[in-house]
């Protein structure tokens, strides 16, 4: 288990952000990531998530995130997404 603001700041380290929001989904290890960057112009939804993959590594090798659901957006991709943006799942954990 790791706390949320470890996870923000490590984030917030290695990459710009516009947004960023990162939720608990249950008990520490199952966690949403929501993070709007412009590093994500021009990228695909699977570069996207890599970098956050590659940000968050040693914590999902070593268990401390069990899960991870990650809702990324470039700036332009967010102006779109925002006015029926969703927290949800669609299902539950």
């Amino acid at each position: 288990m790791i706390p949320i603001t470890d996870i923000e700041s490590k984030i917030k380290q290695r990459i710009k952000i516009s947004h960023l929001e990162v939720i608990d989904l249950r008990g520490g290890d199952h966690i949403q990531v929501i993070l709007v960057s412009p590093e994500f112009e021009e990228k695909s939804l699977v570069e996207q998530h890599k970098i956050v993959y590659d940000i968050l590594a040693n914590e999902i090798k070593t268990n401390e995130i069990h899960a991870l659901t990650l809702k990324t957006y470039s700036p332009a991709q967010w102006q779109k997404a925002k006015p029926g943006f969703k927290r949800e799942l669609g299902h539950e954990i």
